[in-house]
């Protein structure tokens, strides 16, 4: 059985390595606890940019041109640009997913069970991602496509967010 091509792979364990290297920069760094709440900050902003980005382009492309301009054209003309918009939000998400993840390894000894389920939704919801955008198989694309875009796991994992920023509220020593 094929899952993924050996360019995908190559590009899943690059990524995968990358992520090691600011781990490992900041671990000795007495100031970790800044450098790691700076990497959760980022985290928030490029989640909720890449996901309100294609989400409002959904929106829009459904739209007919008439609600929006006062026009009378579909606005399937929004179709070609519908790659770059996932593009970007594949990116975003990646770079997002990946310094949640340095900020929780740099903050570990302040870990709690709203912190671990927000990392296992983050895990899942990439995961579950990879497969949709890189597997070619006909039942994992459809696994990739169910579980990926459930609305269930969108509010679990804002609702972990919100509740992981209120809890830990700066205290993370």
């Amino acid at each position: 059985m094929h899952l993924f091509s050996t360019k995908s792979k190559l590009n899943i364990t690059v990524i995968i390595l990358l992520t090691f290297i600011p781990t490992i920069a900041y671990g000795d760094d007495e100031g970790r606890s800044n450098t790691a709440v700076t990497l959760g900050w980022l985290a928030i902003g490029l989640g909720i940019v890449a996901n309100l980005s294609l989400v409002v382009f959904k929106g829009v492309r459904k739209l007919p041109v008439m609600k929006l301009v006062g026009g009378y054209e579909p606005t399937s003309s929004l179709t070609s640009f519908y790659k770059p918009v996932l593009d970007v939000h594949i990116m975003l998400n990646s770079v997002g997913f990946f310094a949640g993840m340095m900020h929780g390894i740099m903050l570990v000894r302040g870990l709690d069970y709203i912190s671990f389920s927000l990392a296992i939704v983050m895990t899942f919801s990439m995961a579950s991602g990879i497969v949709l955008k890189y597997t070619s198989e006909k039942n994992l694309k459809f696994f990739g496509r169910l579980s990926h875009g459930q609305f269930i796991l969108a509010v679990l994992l804002i609702v972990l967010v919100i509740l992981h920023v209120s809890i830990m509220g700066g205290d993370f020593d």
